[in-house]
């Protein structure tokens, strides 16, 4: 990648952060830094991941309920088309898991994906302790917990939050 598309991505991300916290303007411009990279550069796994997230941020956003799920699942197919180019990327797994987490379950059914994705992110923990911070750790264990619940696997989450607690 270029400097130029790395300071796009790096200027995307920032961005991004701002529209996952509330700002609806942010995630246009996201949504349209996202698509321009994507242009630019059709066969970098990130971006697309960024890409994905982006629109699925737009379906948080959208008023009519139509534009939410179709905004919602191009983000999917754009979040597991990167996993799919770069399935051990850290930073897609954690943007796919973080998606399907906050999806509603009784129409996305992908509580699944993100326990998938969080699984994986902590069986790479366990090979290499330098993979993630502690606070990820956590993090990941926590929303795993989550994540089975909203599957319906309650005994399991209880379970990830048992190792959770242990890491406080």
């Amino acid at each position: 990648m270029s400097k130029n598309i790395d300071r796009q991505l790096e200027e995307g991300r920032k961005v991004l952060m701002k529209g996952v916290d509330g700002d609806k303007q942010a995630v246009k411009k996201a949504h349209e830094i996202f698509l321009t990279l994507r242009d630019a550069e059709p066969n970098n796994a990130v971006v697309e991941a960024y890409y994905g997230s982006a629109l699925a941020l737009l379906g948080r956003d959208a008023v009519k309920p139509i534009e939410k799920a179709d905004n919602a699942e191009e983000g999917l197919e754009a979040l597991n088309r990167a996993v799919s180019m770069n399935p051990n990327n850290k930073e897609i797994r954690l943007l796919r898991a973080n998606v399907c987490l906050r999806l509603p379950e009784s129409f996305f059914q992908c509580s699944s994906t993100a326990i998938k994705d969080y699984t994986f992110l902590l069986n790479q923990y366990k090979k290499d302790p330098g993979y993630l911070s502690k606070n990820q750790v956590r993090e990941i264990i926590k929303d795993l917990a989550t994540a089975y619940q909203n599957a319906g696997k309650a005994s399991e989450g209880k379970r990830a939050m048992q190792q959770w607690n242990q890491l406080k």
